[in-house]
């Protein structure tokens, strides 16, 4: 059961940096105003790199289980 939990935790993760990815990547379209989206890159990096910091603590975690 533990497994599967941990596995659910490292999905949903994954989906959510590929998310901040995708969005980090579409605030340098160009547009009017390019300050405007400078806030968005920077929420879009920390929580990209929250998520990262996630998943290499819970690989970290289930290979030292092991």
């Amino acid at each position: 059961m533990r497994v599967i939990v941990a596995i659910a935790r490292s999905l949903i993760l994954l989906f959510i940096f590929a998310f901040c990815v995708f969005g980090f990547l579409a605030t340098f379209e160009p547009t009017g105003s390019p300050g405007t989206f400078l806030a968005f890159r920077i929420g879009y990096a920390a929580v990209g790199f929250g998520c990262l910091g996630g998943l290499v603590a819970l690989t970290i975690r289930r290979m030292r289980k092991e």
